[in-house]
Protein backbone atom coordinates (compact mmCIF):
# COMPACT_ATOMS: atom_id res chain seq x y z
CA UNK A 1 0.00 0.00 0.00
CA UNK A 2 1.22 3.33 -0.79
CA UNK A 3 0.02 7.17 -0.88
CA UNK A 4 -1.14 9.12 -4.44
CA UNK A 5 1.94 11.66 -3.82
CA UNK A 6 -0.42 14.26 -5.87
CA UNK A 7 -3.28 14.07 -2.75
CA UNK A 8 -0.64 15.55 -0.44
CA UNK A 9 0.94 12.44 1.03
CA UNK A 10 4.62 11.97 0.52
CA UNK A 11 6.75 9.33 1.30
CA UNK A 12 10.37 10.54 1.03
CA UNK A 13 12.93 8.26 2.74
CA UNK A 14 12.26 8.74 6.08
CA UNK A 15 8.73 7.70 5.84
CA UNK A 16 9.34 4.80 3.65
CA UNK A 17 11.92 3.86 6.77
CA UNK A 18 9.10 3.53 9.62
CA UNK A 19 6.07 2.85 7.40
CA UNK A 20 5.78 -1.17 7.30
CA UNK A 21 6.29 -0.96 11.71
CA UNK A 22 3.60 2.30 11.08
CA UNK A 23 0.73 1.16 9.19
CA UNK A 24 0.45 -1.67 11.38
CA UNK A 25 -0.17 0.26 14.24
CA UNK A 26 -2.99 2.74 12.12
CA UNK A 27 -4.81 -0.20 10.24
CA UNK A 28 -6.53 -2.86 12.28
CA UNK A 29 -6.60 -5.95 11.00
CA UNK A 30 -3.52 -5.13 8.71
CA UNK A 31 -2.15 -8.21 8.82
CA UNK A 32 -5.33 -10.26 8.27
CA UNK A 33 -6.24 -8.37 5.37
CA UNK A 34 -2.74 -9.20 3.77
CA UNK A 35 -2.82 -12.77 5.14
CA UNK A 36 -6.14 -13.50 3.65
CA UNK A 37 -5.52 -11.63 0.30
CA UNK A 38 -1.84 -13.91 -0.16
CA UNK A 39 -4.69 -17.18 0.03
CA UNK A 40 -6.89 -15.58 -1.82
CA UNK A 41 -5.27 -15.43 -4.74
CA UNK A 42 -3.51 -19.16 -4.01
CA UNK A 43 -7.04 -20.81 -3.95
CA UNK A 44 -8.06 -18.49 -7.62
CA UNK A 45 -4.45 -18.76 -9.98
CA UNK A 46 -2.83 -20.90 -11.73
CA UNK A 47 1.37 -22.18 -10.64
CA UNK A 48 2.51 -19.93 -13.73
CA UNK A 49 -0.04 -16.44 -12.62
CA UNK A 50 1.01 -12.67 -13.41
CA UNK A 51 0.30 -10.58 -10.89
CA UNK A 52 0.37 -6.84 -10.45
CA UNK A 53 0.57 -4.79 -7.23
CA UNK A 54 -0.96 -1.48 -7.59
CA UNK A 55 1.00 0.84 -5.06
CA UNK A 56 3.18 -1.73 -4.01
CA UNK A 57 5.07 0.62 -1.39
CA UNK A 58 7.93 -1.56 0.68
CA UNK A 59 7.28 -4.54 -1.08
CA UNK A 60 5.54 -6.10 1.50
CA UNK A 61 2.69 -7.48 -1.14
CA UNK A 62 5.29 -8.61 -3.22
CA UNK A 63 7.44 -10.48 -0.90
CA UNK A 64 4.33 -12.53 0.24
CA UNK A 65 3.05 -13.20 -3.00
CA UNK A 66 6.10 -14.49 -4.48
CA UNK A 67 6.67 -16.82 -1.29
CA UNK A 68 3.39 -18.26 -1.74
CA UNK A 69 3.39 -18.73 -5.59
CA UNK A 70 7.05 -19.89 -6.42
CA UNK A 71 6.15 -19.69 -10.45
CA UNK A 72 4.50 -16.19 -10.31
CA UNK A 73 5.98 -13.43 -11.79
CA UNK A 74 5.11 -9.93 -10.25
CA UNK A 75 4.62 -6.06 -11.05
CA UNK A 76 4.70 -3.28 -8.79
CA UNK A 77 3.84 -0.17 -9.78
CA UNK A 78 4.54 2.96 -7.49
CA UNK A 79 5.25 6.41 -7.39
CA UNK A 80 7.14 7.16 -4.41
CA UNK A 81 10.73 6.51 -5.67
CA UNK A 82 11.86 5.87 -1.77
CA UNK A 83 9.89 3.50 -1.46
CA UNK A 84 10.47 1.48 -4.66
CA UNK A 85 14.47 1.82 -3.75
CA UNK A 86 13.22 -0.45 -0.22
CA UNK A 87 11.36 -2.84 -1.69
CA UNK A 88 14.03 -3.24 -4.43
CA UNK A 89 16.24 -3.73 -1.48
CA UNK A 90 14.13 -6.22 0.13
CA UNK A 91 13.30 -7.87 -2.91
CA UNK A 92 17.44 -8.68 -3.41
CA UNK A 93 17.95 -9.65 -0.07
CA UNK A 94 14.68 -12.41 -0.18
CA UNK A 95 16.70 -13.33 -4.01
CA UNK A 96 13.82 -13.16 -6.23
CA UNK A 97 14.44 -10.38 -8.25
CA UNK A 98 14.66 -12.62 -11.44
CA UNK A 99 10.81 -13.19 -11.05
CA UNK A 100 9.36 -9.46 -9.99
CA UNK A 101 9.79 -6.26 -11.65
CA UNK A 102 9.36 -2.54 -10.17
CA UNK A 103 7.24 0.33 -12.18
CA UNK A 104 8.25 3.96 -11.50
CA UNK A 105 4.60 5.83 -11.51
CA UNK A 106 0.98 5.61 -11.07
CA UNK A 107 -1.42 3.24 -13.36
CA UNK A 108 -3.00 5.08 -15.85
CA UNK A 109 0.31 7.07 -16.78
CA UNK A 110 3.23 4.09 -16.78
CA UNK A 111 2.70 1.62 -19.71
CA UNK A 112 1.46 -1.47 -17.29
CA UNK A 113 1.44 -4.03 -19.86
CA UNK A 114 -1.92 -6.42 -20.26
CA UNK A 115 -2.63 -10.16 -19.48
CA UNK A 116 -2.80 -10.35 -16.02
CA UNK A 117 -4.44 -12.77 -13.85
CA UNK A 118 -4.61 -10.82 -11.06
CA UNK A 119 -4.25 -7.09 -9.56
CA UNK A 120 -4.62 -6.11 -6.48
CA UNK A 121 -5.24 -2.70 -4.96
CA UNK A 122 -5.08 -2.56 -1.52
CA UNK A 123 -5.52 1.00 0.65
CA UNK A 124 -4.74 2.97 -2.47
CA UNK A 125 -7.43 4.12 -4.15
CA UNK A 126 -9.14 5.75 -1.13
CA UNK A 127 -6.61 8.94 -1.82
CA UNK A 128 -8.23 9.55 -4.95
CA UNK A 129 -10.39 11.91 -5.12
CA UNK A 130 -13.96 11.32 -7.21
CA UNK A 131 -13.54 13.69 -9.69
CA UNK A 132 -12.12 11.24 -13.09
CA UNK A 133 -8.98 10.00 -11.04
CA UNK A 134 -10.89 7.41 -9.26
CA UNK A 135 -12.39 6.37 -12.77
CA UNK A 136 -8.94 6.44 -14.36
CA UNK A 137 -7.48 4.26 -11.94
CA UNK A 138 -10.41 1.70 -11.63
CA UNK A 139 -10.01 1.60 -15.86
CA UNK A 140 -6.40 1.43 -15.86
CA UNK A 141 -6.32 -1.76 -13.43
CA UNK A 142 -9.44 -3.36 -15.37
CA UNK A 143 -7.42 -2.81 -18.80
CA UNK A 144 -4.03 -4.61 -17.56
CA UNK A 145 -6.27 -7.69 -16.43
CA UNK A 146 -7.00 -10.26 -18.98
CA UNK A 147 -10.91 -11.23 -19.47
CA UNK A 148 -11.82 -12.79 -16.37
CA UNK A 149 -8.99 -11.69 -14.23
CA UNK A 150 -9.12 -10.92 -10.96
CA UNK A 151 -9.12 -7.62 -8.73
CA UNK A 152 -8.57 -7.29 -5.15
CA UNK A 153 -9.79 -3.68 -3.94
CA UNK A 154 -9.25 -2.69 -0.47
CA UNK A 155 -10.18 0.86 0.75
CA UNK A 156 -12.02 3.14 3.18
CA UNK A 157 -15.77 3.11 2.04
CA UNK A 158 -19.00 4.85 3.22
CA UNK A 159 -20.06 8.68 3.09
CA UNK A 160 -18.79 11.13 5.45
CA UNK A 161 -21.58 12.66 7.46
CA UNK A 162 -23.53 9.87 7.04
CA UNK A 163 -24.35 8.17 10.63
CA UNK A 164 -23.16 5.01 9.92
CA UNK A 165 -19.89 6.21 8.68
CA UNK A 166 -18.89 8.87 11.48
CA UNK A 167 -19.97 5.92 14.31
CA UNK A 168 -17.23 3.43 12.93
CA UNK A 169 -14.58 6.34 11.74
CA UNK A 170 -14.84 7.52 15.87
CA UNK A 171 -14.74 4.01 16.74
CA UNK A 172 -11.35 3.66 14.66
CA UNK A 173 -10.27 6.90 16.62
CA UNK A 174 -10.85 5.89 20.17
CA UNK A 175 -8.90 2.53 19.03
CA UNK A 176 -5.99 4.20 18.32
CA UNK A 177 -6.10 6.51 21.03
CA UNK A 178 -6.28 3.92 23.66
CA UNK A 179 -3.14 1.76 21.78
CA UNK A 180 -0.62 3.83 20.85
CA UNK A 181 1.35 5.96 23.34
CA UNK A 182 1.85 9.41 20.80
CA UNK A 183 -1.60 11.06 20.82
CA UNK A 184 -0.01 13.68 18.68
CA UNK A 185 0.83 10.75 15.95
CA UNK A 186 -2.72 10.10 16.46
CA UNK A 187 -4.22 13.11 15.96
CA UNK A 188 -1.99 13.80 13.13
CA UNK A 189 -3.36 10.46 11.46
CA UNK A 190 -6.78 11.34 11.83
CA UNK A 191 -6.16 15.20 10.27
CA UNK A 192 -4.84 13.67 7.70
CA UNK A 193 -7.28 10.60 6.96
CA UNK A 194 -9.89 13.46 7.32
CA UNK A 195 -8.04 15.09 4.26
CA UNK A 196 -6.63 12.85 1.97
CA UNK A 197 -8.61 10.10 2.13
CA UNK A 198 -11.85 10.20 0.02
CA UNK A 199 -13.93 7.05 0.85
CA UNK A 200 -17.17 6.08 -1.97
CA UNK A 201 -20.53 5.53 -0.78
CA UNK A 202 -21.45 2.14 -2.01
CA UNK A 203 -23.65 2.81 -5.05
CA UNK A 204 -21.16 5.29 -6.40
CA UNK A 205 -18.01 2.42 -6.25
CA UNK A 206 -20.99 0.40 -7.93
CA UNK A 207 -21.30 2.38 -10.17
CA UNK A 208 -17.20 3.08 -11.16
CA UNK A 209 -17.26 -0.64 -11.24
CA UNK A 210 -19.24 -0.84 -13.87
CA UNK A 211 -18.09 1.99 -16.35
CA UNK A 212 -14.56 0.22 -15.74
CA UNK A 213 -16.36 -3.14 -16.29
CA UNK A 214 -15.30 -4.69 -13.20
CA UNK A 215 -17.80 -7.16 -11.33
CA UNK A 216 -18.50 -7.17 -8.06
CA UNK A 217 -18.12 -11.11 -6.79
CA UNK A 218 -17.85 -10.79 -2.98
CA UNK A 219 -16.58 -9.48 -0.23
CA UNK A 220 -13.55 -11.44 1.78
CA UNK A 221 -12.27 -8.98 4.62
CA UNK A 222 -13.56 -6.02 6.80
CA UNK A 223 -12.64 -3.69 9.84
CA UNK A 224 -14.57 -0.98 10.70
CA UNK A 225 -15.55 1.16 7.43
CA UNK A 226 -12.31 -0.90 5.99
CA UNK A 227 -13.02 -3.43 3.64
CA UNK A 228 -11.77 -6.09 0.58
CA UNK A 229 -13.75 -7.17 -2.34
CA UNK A 230 -12.59 -9.60 -5.08
CA UNK A 231 -13.56 -8.21 -8.10
CA UNK A 232 -13.17 -9.72 -11.40
CA UNK A 233 -13.24 -7.98 -15.21
CA UNK A 234 -15.93 -9.04 -17.61
CA UNK A 235 -15.41 -11.28 -20.33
Amino acid sequence: MSANPDQGVRYDARHAAVYDRKIRQLIPGYETLHELSEFLLATLLPPDARILVAGSGSGEELLRYARRGPGWSLVGVEPSTDMNQLAAAKLEEAGITERVSLLQGKPGEVVLGEGYNAVTSLLVMHFLPDDGAKAAYLKALATALRPGGWLLLADLGGERGETGFERLFATWRAQQDASRDRPEQVALDFTHLGTNVHPLAEARRASLLAEAGLELVQEYWRALGLAAVLLRRCE
